[in-house]
């Protein structure tokens, strides 16, 4: 009985071990300017967005089987781009565990353009209003009045 406990109690470490090797959590932190804009291009994931005043963009990625994702992250004069897809084949072969939550802070006066594939998009501290189109519709430019 003691021995099949101690084999029972290694199988359970192991499989805590191999978990944690499977997830990876991972901040990205930006300082921009006040009209920064910021482009998020994510698939089959959560997506947490929130504002707040601090001049700073952070993006927190949450990836379960981290060795199924490619992340492009990176920052110029216009602002922030992060871009995170899920490797065709190993994404396939690692299924349920392959899965991602981004947890995106920026500042109130930031601009934010979504390409999002499969995702579900949570919304926090927002004001103002806000569109979303049907698929496969493009926008059409808003026409603001000349200042006189």
């Amino acid at each position: 009985m003691t021995q099949h406990f101690k084999t029972l109690i290694r199988a359970v470490e192991t499989t805590s071990q191999l978990m944690e090797i499977a997830r990876s959590s991972q901040t990205y932190r930006y300082t921009v300017g006040a009209r920064a804009s910021v482009y998020l291009h994510v698939m089959h994931a959560d997506v947490f967005i929130a504002r707040h005043d601090s001049p700073t963009v952070e993006i927190i990625a949450k990836l379960g089987a981290p060795f199924a994702w490619r992340i492009a992250a990176e920052q110029d004069d216009a602002g922030v781009y992060f871009v995170a897809h899920r490797r065709a084949v190993v994404g396939q072969l690692a299924g349920a565990l392959a899965n991602a939550v981004y947890i995106l802070t920026l500042p109130s006066s930031a601009h934010i353009v979504l390409k999002l594939e499969n995702v579900r998009v949570s919304l926090g501290g927002l004001t103002g209003d806000y569109e979303v189109l049907p698929e496969g519709k493009t926008p059409t430019p808003l026409l603001r009045p000349k200042n006189r």
